[in-house]
């Protein structure tokens, strides 16, 4: 079995045992013997490590559930971990060390891996902002689970970020001001400046509201940006 195929297969059973109980079997067995250093190109990396990430969340907050706020529980991103051909993998390795290419995140003080570390030889080698529509964090504002394969990546991820920016992103003609997404201030660095988000969310707004900002008719350049719901939901459907 190939590594793609393997990731989709922990996502499902992620999913299967959160969902009925049933941990005789951990979510992430077989990754052990999986070296992700030999994925193949950027799209297989990317695809995999999405749905591994999605999986690890699922798979440690149905094991050792957690309630409220979801920043109250930053432990967990750094604690739980699945092993994975013989090095251990953490939600802030896989977001931060590997996809955003060793960095910072958000609220914390340091990129997760330090100069040498070998995991990094299974990052991708560029940056992909689309990323953040497609992780699950298990917050309620999280983009849905979806699963990631290789062949479809690109149309995946533009799927879920164009569905996502048109749930989050609200226009407002009377006042002549836009709100965008959270994500894109909480990830600013991989987006760019307000500018950067702008020409972002027009790509993939309707032609109606792409049009409304790019020709500046009645827009102001008011860009404030969307809320962002924190709380730990253990309803994480797939899409």
């Amino acid at each position: 079995m190939d590594a793609g195929t393997l990731s989709q297969e922990v996502l499902e059973r992620a999913r299967s045992a959160s969902d009925n109980g049933n941990w005789s079997d951990t979510a992430g067995a077989g990754l052990s013997d999986v070296r992700p250093a030999e994925l193949e190109g950027d799209d297989a990396r990317i695809a995999f490590w999405i749905n591994v990430y999605n999986a690890l969340v699922r798979d440690e907050l149905a094991r050792h559930p957690r309630s409220g706020h979801l920043l109250r529980h930053r432990r967990v991103f750094r604690d739980a971990s699945y092993e994975i051909g013989g090095e251990r993998y953490t939600p802030d390795v896989i977001e931060h060390g590997l996809l955003r290419l060793n960095s910072r995140p958000p609220l914390g003080l340091r990129p997760p891996l330090r100069p040498g570390d070998p995991r990094f030889e299974a990052a991708p080698s560029r940056l992909d902002p689309r990323i953040h529509f497609a992780l699950n964090c298990a917050a309620a504002s999280c983009p849905p689970i979806r699963s990631y394969w290789e062949e479809e990546l690109d149309s995946q991820l533009e799927l879920a970020t164009r569905s996502y920016v048109i749930a989050e992103t609200k226009i407002d003609r009377e006042q002549g001001t836009v709100r965008l997404p959270y994500l894109l201030k909480l990830y600013a660095r991989d987006f760019g400046g307000k500018e950067a988000h702008l020409d972002f969310v027009i790509r993939y707004l309707p032609a109606a509201d792409a049009a409304w900002l790019v020709e500046g008719d009645g827009f102001r350049g008011g860009v404030t940006y969307a809320g962002f719901d924190w709380t730990i939901t253990s309803d994480l459907p797939p899409v």
